[in-house]
């Protein structure tokens, strides 16, 4: 039992900002997302014996989800400012569409701009993101200061941002 458990934490933890995004999506307020997350958290749980681990936790989680913010917004249905369950479904399922067709048009932009990195920001990036180092042990390692590494990640996130940006504004174009 403590297996599943911890099996189904660290499923949970590695995608939930993008489930909290996605029904914030949905939702659009913030207290109200975080009281749908936790609905699905406890739903999720609930039918976590129906996970299928050959497909994607943050599908099935956001098909849970989007239930969960389709009940949440229904039964908020008389406040004036949610939508109709009918266009809430037409919004969700737009969203789907879009993230899915999105995701790996971004993907490849995101592939080429790191490419497009200096060599040195990559291997940081490399020591930041693909390993389980922390930033004070990278900084020690790399000679620096902590603060010295956050701020080259913030620059380099901030370049990546923009050239991914630049990449799908001209992949629109073509």
């Amino acid at each position: 039992m403590s297996d599943k458990r911890a099996e189904f934490s660290d499923r949970l933890q590695r995608c939930q900002t993008q489930i909290f995004s996605y029904i914030y999506s949905l939702v659009r307020d913030m207290d109200d997302a975080d009281d749908v997350f936790q609905q699905t958290g406890l739903a999720l749980w609930r039918k976590y014996e129906q996970y299928d681990p050959t497909r994607s936790f943050v599908a099935w989680a956001c098909g849970i989800a989007r239930f969960e913010a389709s009940n949440f917004l229904r039964s908020r249905s008389r406040d004036r400012l949610y939508f109709s369950d009918d266009l809430n479904i037409l919004l969700i399922e737009a969203w789907e569409a879009v993230a899915r067709e999105n995701q790996e048009e971004r993907l490849d932009a995101l592939a080429g701009c790191v490419d497009k990195l200096r060599e040195r920001d990559r291997e940081l990036l490399e020591a930041c993101y693909r390993r389980s180092v922390r930033i004070p042990q990278i900084a020690e390692i790399w000679g620096r200061s902590p603060q010295s590494i956050h701020n080259s990640l913030k620059r380099i996130r901030e370049a990546l941002c923009e050239c991914v940006r630049k990449s799908l504004v001209q992949g629109a174009r073509a």
